[in-house]
Formats: structure tokens, C-alpha cells, sequence
């Protein structure tokens, strides 16, 4: 009887056991590692369920970050590489690095909209907030983008609005905007850096979905004829996001792409805005309506060129208009003979 009993309670124990391996849901989180250096955490196989793969992160932590008692602006940096302490200071210099708190996730590849929205929101920004000294309030956080992945950020615009208030993104090669980003948020701000082409199509986007020059975007932009893509540093504006009012636009210049032209050429150029601020700050805006007097120069916005009207008289020519509603401006053109 006594054997019988020992048999039984063993089955028992047996089946408990079995019933127990199996209701322990599949998880990879025991694969993640944290590895602590000096001034930051590196994190290895960060489980998600929205990438296909577990993406390596560096976590580096700004000055004073052990012994402060609040928390702290965060800046997450989506890219192809790493970007540990070291790399970090180097690419933004002491002043911005030691101000936030930095989340660099290096991507395998770049994800969809829908991947890279689930993966930030619901994933990361949750693990971070709970796990270290960041901010949990929009305005405080800054999503920073690699070219290429920056295309995506945009399109998920209207979702990551709702946890982000600050975007910097890059738009270096050629890129398709969305044509409609319905239920942004009308308090976020961007800064992006990028061809004249593709700011042309930035700002059409964003200003047909409400937005407004300065107060939610600002930009520069670069000739993309090389191979070398913008860096970090060059997309990064630190203080756009957290010192806005300390930087407001005083002086919008007109810039022409010649200083005259022909009035019976056919050539086109350029016109842009270039803004100016206190701190030094600089942006750049190209107006989707000009005032032309006489009205010798037709504009075409689409393209940012500009031409002489063929028979035009020679002389100067007076182009007003407005850098959003940010700025007035005037500016004057000459025509020769």
C-alpha cells in the first residue's frame, strides 16, 4: 500500500510539473542581456514582438545622472549603427550629450511604419520609462532618425505624435512624402535637414495638415549631389526642442540663386528664405506664394525656381511675401538687358 501511495504521489508531482512547463508562455526574454560600462547600460537581444529580430541598444546616461534626483530629457536615435558613449560625445559634443538621456537602437533593417510605431510605443519607451530616470512626458522626448529610416517616422507621424513631441529626420536621397498625415498632433515640432526637393515636399505635407513654420517645423537644406550622407550632428537641433523660446526667428532674408538675370533668357534659379534667430539659430523656408512687382518673374514653387518673364523691362524688380507666419520679408531682383 505504502508503494502504491509513493507511485500515486509521484504520477502526481509528475503531472503538475508537466502542466506547469506547458502554461509558461513562449518568451525570449531570458535571452536579454544588460551589460553596464561607464556612463552607460548596453542591452543585447531586446525582445520584440513587432521586429523580426532583437535589436542590440545603448543606453548612455547625461551628467550627474547617479547622484541627480529628477529626470531627464530622452533622445531615442534609430539607426543601422551603434552609438555608445564614447561615439556619442564625439558626434554631439559634451553640452547636448550630457543634457538628455540617449537610447540608441541599432536596426537590422528598416522597419515599416506599423513595425517601428508598435516597436517604440508599446516596447521600448515603456521599458525605459520604468527603468531609468526619463521624463514621461512628450515634449520631453526627442526621436532622432537615420537617413533612410526617417521615411518611416513620417509616415507614422500621426501614432508617434501622441508619445513624441520632437522629430529630427533626415531626407538626404530622393523621398515620396505621404500625402496625407490626418490626426497629427498640432504640438509636435520637427527639425530636418535635406534636399531642396524633398523640403519642398516636406513642407507642403506638414503645412496642408496644419502645421506651421517655427512653431512645429523649421529646416535646412543641403546639396545632395555627393555621397555623403548627413550626419548625426548635422541633423541634430537640440535647441529647437527644448529652447524654443529662447530662439524665435527675428529676420527673414530672400537669397536668389543669381544676382540677376536677362530679360530675354530662359534660365532658371533658385529662391529661398534664410531665417535667422537669436542663439544663433538658423533655418531655411521657401514660400509657397510670392508678390511680385512689376510683375516681370514667374515662381514655381514646386520646383523653387524662379525665371524672367520673357519681354520683361529691364530693372529692379520688389518680391515680398512671408516665411509662414512667422516672418515678413522683401526682397529685390535685377533685371537686365
Amino acid at each position: 500500500m505504502r508503494k502504491l501511495k509513493l507511485f500515486l504521489s509521484l504520477m502526481f508531482l509528475a503531472v503538475i510539473v508537466s502542466a506547469q512547463v506547458r502554461i509558461v508562455p513562449v518568451s525570449t526574454e531570458g535571452d536579454m542581456r544588460i551589460f553596464n560600462k561607464e556612463g552607460e547600460d548596453v542591452i543585447v537581444y531586446f525582445p520584440s514582438e513587432y521586429l523580426k529580430y532583437e535589436p542590440k541598444i545603448n543606453v548612455v546616461f547625461p551628467k550627474d545622472y547617479d547622484t541627480a534626483e529628477t529626470r531627464f530629457c530622452s533622445v531615442y536615435v534609430i539607426n543601422k549603427e551603434e552609438l555608445p558613449r564614447e561615439a556619442l560625445y564625439k558626434e554631439f559634443g559634451n553640452s547636448a550629450a550630457e543634457r538628455c538621456l540617449y537610447i540608441n537602437v541599432r536596426f537590422n533593417a528598416i522597419p515599416s511604419s506599423a513595425e517601428l510605431e508598435g516597436f517604440l510605443t508599446r516596447e521600448l519607451l515603456p521599458y525605459i520609462e520604468v527603468n531609468y530616470k526619463a521624463e514621461n512626458q512628450e515634449e520631453y522626448r526627442i526621436l532622432l532618425a537615420g537617413e533612410g529610416y526617417s521615411a518611416s517616422v513620417l509616415n507614422a507621424l500621426p501614432g508617434l505624435g501622441n508619445y513624441f513631441g520632437n522629430f529630427a529626420l533626415s531626407f538626404y536621397v530622393n523621398t515620396a512624402m505621404p500625402g496625407n498625415l490626418e490626426g497629427i498632433n498640432k504640438n509636435i515640432s520637427l527639425w530636418a535637414l535635406g534636399s531642396k526637393g524633398n523640403m519642398i515636399r516636406l513642407q507642403s505635407v506638414l503645412e496642408g495638415n496644419g502645421l506651421k513654420f517655427f512653431d512645429n517645423f523649421a529646416y535646412l537644406t543641403v546639396d545632395n549631389s555627393g555621397n555623403k550622407e548627413p550626419s548625426f550632428k548635422d541633423i541634430f537641433n537640440l535647441g529647437y526642442f527644448l529652447d524654443k523660446a529662447k530662439i524665435l526667428p527675428l529676420k527673414a532674408k530672400g537669397v536668389f540663386g543669381v544676382k540677376s538675370a536677362s530679360a530675354t533668357s530662359e534660365e532658371r534659379f533658385g529662391f529661398k528664405l534664410e531665417v535667422k534667430g537669436k542663439k544663433n539659430f538658423k533655418a531655411e523656408y521657401i514660400p509657397s506664394s510670392l508678390k511680385i512687382s512689376p510683375p516681370f518673374l514667374s515662381w514655381d514653387f514646386d520646383k523653387g525656381l524662379m525665371n524672367v518673364i520673357f519681354g520683361a523691362q529691364p530693372g529692379k524688380v520688389k518680391v515680398t511675401g512671408m516665411a509662414g507666419d512667422a516672418l515678413s520679408f522683401d526682397a529685390s531682383f535685377k533685371i537686365s538687358k
